[in-house]
C-alpha cells in the first residue's frame, strides 16, 4: 500500500512465541508446533511476486497424530483419507468407525458453510444481526451442534470413549474445555484431518525467519530490545515513546495480548480491566528434553491421554488447579527434521495444559517428570529416567514474561462461552481511531492460521480506509 512500517519488539529478535532453543546438537521450537494452511504463508510472498520456495519450504506430514489412550490402546491418525477411513473401522469397529468418517465429512461441511464467515472477516456484532450473509446461516448457527458443547456433540456421535476423547481434544486448540466450548469447534478437526498437517523443512522457527527476510527486503524497519513502550493518542495519529526516541505514526497495530497492550502500552486501566475480567484460556507447562534414546514409535505429534478428560478440565477451569492426571502432548520435531537431534537421540517437547496464572511448584514439576517417566515405560517399555541429558522449562510465568501473554494464557480469553466468537476483542477499537489489533488474543483467535487471518483482516480494513 506504500505505507512506511516500523515493528517495535520487546525482545532481542523477531518471532514472539515462534522462538527456538538449542543445546549441543539438539534444537526445539519453543512455542507452536502444529502447522496447517501453509498456503497462507505462501500468499505473503506471492503478494510481492516472490517464489515462496526461494524463502520457505515445508512438507505434508504422513501421519497427523499418534494417540495413546488410558486403556493401553493406541491409534495412529493417518494423512491419507482412504487408509485413515479403513483404520477408523478396523480400530473402532463398524458403527463408530463409520461415525468417525461421517463426523470428519460434516466438519468439512460446517467449515465450508460458516467457517469463512467467522475467520475471514471482521467480527460480527449486534449491529450485524440482520446482515444477509449472517441471516442465511442462522439455521446452522442455531443448530443443536452450536448450542451444545463439543463433548455433548461427540457423546451423541460415538459410543467408544476413546473416540469421544480424540475429538474432544480439538477444543484445546484454542485453550478451551470441550465440556464448555461450542460444538461449532468440531470444524477444527477438518483443518487437521482433511487438509492435513505440515512441517517446515527447517522447523517452525523458519516461518518467522523467512517472513522477517521478506519484510526487510520490502523496507520494513524493526526496533528491537524495546521493553518499555508508551503510546499516546494525538489529535491525528499516535506518538510512540521508545527508549531513545519518539515516533509519530498515523496508525498503530497491536500484535500482543490486548490486555497487556491496554495496561502497559496505552495505560488504559479501564479497558485492561474489562478484557482481563474474561475467563482466560489455558496456559501450559512445557518441558524441553534432550533425550539420549530413540523411540521409533513416536511420531511428530503424539498424545498420551489422561484417564478422565472431564476431571482434567474441571481442575483447569473450575478449580484453577494443576490437574493431577494430565494429558501429555509430546512433539518430536527430529522425526520430521533429523537435524534437530543427534542420531542417537530425540528432541522432546512435552506440553501439559495448566490454568492461566498458576505456576507449578518445584514439587509439582518433580511429580510431572515422574509421571512422564512412568507413561513412557507403560506405553513403550522404555526407561528414560537416566536418558534426559538436558532440560528447559517454560510455564505460565515465563510465557507472560517472554511474550506479554496476560497470566500466561496461550490464547487470551477462553472460548468456553457459547458466544465467545462474538464477544472476543475485535480488530479495531471504538475508542481509539486508527488503532488495530492482530494476534492470538483478538478476533478470529489463536494459532498460526487464525493469527495470519487477523493480519489479513486488518490489512484489508486499512486498505479500504485508504
Amino acid at each position: 500500500m506504500g505505507l512506511s512500517v516500523l515493528i517495535v519488539e520487546k525482545n532481542s529478535r523477531h518471532g514472539g512465541k515462534l522462538e527456538q532453543l538449542e543445546w549441543e546438537g539438539y534444537r526445539w521450537d519453543k512455542g507452536p508446533s502444529l502447522f496447517t494452511l501453509p498456503e497462507q504463508v505462501d500468499e505473503l510472498f506471492l503478494l510481492f511476486d516472490k517464489n515462496p520456495r526461494d524463502f520457505f519450504n515445508y512438507k505434508k506430514v504422513e501421519n497427523s497424530c499418534h494417540y495413546y489412550f488410558n486403556d493401553g490402546s493406541n491409534f495412529l491418525l493417518k494423512g491419507d483419507a482412504e487408509t485413515r477411513n479403513e483404520d477408523f473401522i478396523k480400530h473402532f469397529y463398524e458403527r463408530d468407525g463409520r461415525a468417525a468418517i461421517d463426523y470428519v465429512q460434516k466438519a468439512e461441511k460446517t467449515y465450508n458453510a460458516i467457517g469463512g464467515l467467522f475467520i475471514d472477516y471482521p467480527k460480527y456484532g449486534l449491529k450485524n444481526l440482520f446482515d444477509k450473509a449472517l441471516i442465511t446461516k442462522y439455521p446452522m448457527l442455531m443448530s443443536r451442534k452450536v448450542r451444545g458443547s463439543l463433548n455433548a456433540l461427540n457423546q451423541d456421535s460415538f459410543e467408544n470413549p476413546n473416540l469421544i476423547q480424540l475429538f474432544d481434544r480439538y477444543a484445546t486448540y484454542n485453550g478451551s474445555s470441550p465440556f464448555q466450548a461450542s460444538g461449532l469447534y468440531s470444524m477444527i478437526a477438518h483443518l487437521e484431518i482433511n487438509n492435513g498437517t505440515f512441517f517446515p523443512t527447517n522447523g517452525m522457527r523458519s516461518i518467522v525467519d523467512s517472513l522477517y527476510d521478506l519484510a526487510i527486503a520490502q523496507g520494513v524497519d524493526f526496533a528491537f530490545n524495546e521493553p518499555s513502550i508508551a503510546i499516546s493518542q494525538e489529535t491525528v495519529g499516535y506518538k510512540t515513546k521508545l527508549s531513545n526516541s519518539t515516533i509519530e505514526a498515523e496508525r498503530v497495530v497491536s500484535a500482543i495480548d490486548c490486555v497487556t497492550f491496554y495496561k502497559n502500552v496505552l495505560k488504559n486501566e479501564k479497558l485492561a480491566a474489562k478484557y482481563a475480567a474474561k475467563e482466560r484460556s489455558s496456559s501450559a507447562i512445557i518441558f524441553y528434553w534432550a533425550v539420549e534414546k530413540v523411540i521409533p514409535e513416536l511420531q511428530l505429534h503424539n498424545i498420551l491421554f489422561s484417564s478422565s478428560y472431564e476431571r482434567e478440565f474441571n481442575s483447569i477451569f473450575k478449580f484453577g488447579e494443576m490437574p493431577k492426571d494430565p494429558t501429555v502432548y509430546l512433539h518430536v520435531s527430529s522425526v520430521a527434521n533429523p537435524k534437530d537431534a543427534p542420531t542417537n537421540g530425540q528432541n522432546w517437547f512435552l506440553m501439559i495444559n495448566t490454568p492461566a496464572g498458576v505456576v507449578p511448584s518445584d514439587e509439582q514439576k518433580k511429580n510431572l517428570r515422574k509421571m512422564i517417566h512412568r507413561l513412557i515405560q507403560e506405553k513403550f517399555s522404555v526407561d528414560i529416567s537416566q536418558a534426559v541429558l538436558h532440560e528447559k522449562v517454560w510455564d505460565a510465568a515465563g510465557i507472560e514474561a517472554d511474550t506479554g501473554s496476560f497470566m500466561g494464557a496461550l490464547y487470551g480469553a477462553s472460548s468456553n462461552a457459547k458466544l465467545a466468537a462474538l464477544t472476543r476483542h475485535g480488530n479495531t477499537s471504538k475508542k481509539y481511531k486508527n488503532a488495530y489489533f492482530v494476534g492470538g488474543t483478538v478476533h478470529p483467535g489463536g494459532g498460526i492460521p487464525l493469527v495470519l487471518k487477523s493480519a489479513k483482516i486488518v490489512a484489508n480494513i486499512i486498505e479500504k480506509e485508504k
